[in-house]
């Protein structure tokens, strides 16, 4: 009795598993990825929604077989390889990526040249309301200010002992007058 009993368990847990649903992942090739970035010097700036992006280029990495670039609702690149380019101006723009199995909207883009510290030039040259110092002058101006707030540091404790010694001088010694 014990012998088929356990047989008996057995066949009901292989068929438990026979009617359970299967998990199937969806084919590789029917859904793709996409995405975009720039590089200034070593670094890299992935293209999103409201970002700032340095370099002159936009460069896409892909999977799918086929994937468009718009740029400001014109198509201006596709292609069927891995990864591909395309020269950017600076300025904002909205950015699309768009595959017949994918699709990526980037609204308000902001490019700016190749190089990460001229972002404070080229919004001068675009004659935006921003004044900013010269980093020689900035420098200059910190040393000084360091030096005058160790002097100041320095006069105000001194001056604070020199007090706290002086009463404690006339409450605890008695100066005799003679004539």
């Amino acid at each position: 009795m014990g012998h088929s009993r356990y047989k008996f368990s057995v066949s009901l847990i292989l068929l438990a598993f026979l009617f359970l649903p299967t998990v199937s992942a969806d084919d590789p090739s029917s859904s793709c990825l996409a995405y975009s970035y720039t590089e200034s010097d070593s670094h890299a700036f992935l293209i999103q929604a409201n970002s700032s992006n340095f370099g002159n280029e936009i460069n896409v990495q892909t999977n799918c077989e086929y994937i468009e670039l718009w740029i400001d609702g014109a198509l201006v690149a596709s292609s069927t390889e891995s990864s591909f380019q395309y020269a950017i101006e600076p300025g904002l723009h909205n950015v699309s990526l768009i595959s017949n199995n994918f699709s990526a909207n980037y609204s308000y883009v902001n490019f700016y040249p190749d190089r990460l510290n001229w972002e404070f030039d080229w919004i001068e040259l675009n004659e935006l309301d921003v004044q900013f110092i010269d980093v020689t002058k900035a420098e200059i101006q910190e040393n000084w200010a360091s030096f005058l707030s160790i002097i100041i540091a320095w006069m105000l404790s001194t001056y604070v002992y020199w007090n706290l010694v002086q009463s404690y001088v006339q409450k605890n010694f008695i100066e005799e007058v003679t004539n």
